[in-house]
């Protein structure tokens, strides 16, 4: 099972991520973590360039930039899918969607970039307000980060595509451990239904 953790900037994905990790292997489920972009990877380091503002990239290079880095990690992915029996991925190929719809590209356009990667078997989508996103992070913005307005709109293009996808929403305005407590209820619910 792919199980993916989705969100605009600071909305807990990395701190959900773990969390939801350690949970399946303290019931012995074998679990494996990726996070994009990766930073580590040739590509990676382009993207964090950009992101920091010290390399400018049209809109459609970025966006396939982004696919190409989950691209670069495929066959990590696949023998890790093997061995595991569950991925949790922090951030995928829906922030792509996401983002790009919002930077002006076609959906299908931006499908067709990674068309071929192993699907997500179950997508969570941390919802929280732009403003609380502000809070929680204050130093180190990335140009994303930075823009009030571009965060709106990503917030709202992930609950549209939430419903057009069936992505699961989870209200990521509250404490840690309930959010988390919520993870583990959607992921009951979609076991239940295997």
């Amino acid at each position: 099972m792919i199980i993916v953790i989705e969100g605009s900037d600071q909305a807990g994905k990395k701190t959900q991520t773990a969390l939801l990790a350690a949970a399946l292997k303290k019931n012995k489920i074998k679990t494996k973590t990726f996070s994009f972009p990766d930073y580590t990877t040739p590509l990676g380091k382009e993207i964090d360039k950009f992101l920091h503002g010290k390399r400018k990239f049209p809109s459609q290079v970025i966006h396939c930039l982004l696919a190409a880095n989950r691209w670069e990690k495929l066959q990590e992915l696949k023998s890790a899918h093997e061995h595991n029996s569950v991925l949790v991925i922090n951030r995928y190929y829906q922030s792509n969607l996401v983002y790009g719809v919002v930077n002006g590209m076609p959906l299908s356009w931006l499908e067709g970039l990674d068309a071929g990667l192993p699907k997500a078997d179950l997508v969570i989508v941390l919802d929280i307000s732009q403003k609380e996103s502000f809070s929680r992070k204050t130093a180190n913005r990335d140009k994303f980060e930075k823009n009030a307005q571009f965060l709106q709109k990503i917030s709202n293009t992930y609950r549209r595509l939430a419903k057009k996808y069936h992505w699961i929403v989870v209200n990521a305005s509250q404490p840690k451990e309930q959010v988390h407590a919520d993870i583990m209820k959607v992921l009951s619910k979609k076991l239940a239904k295997l």
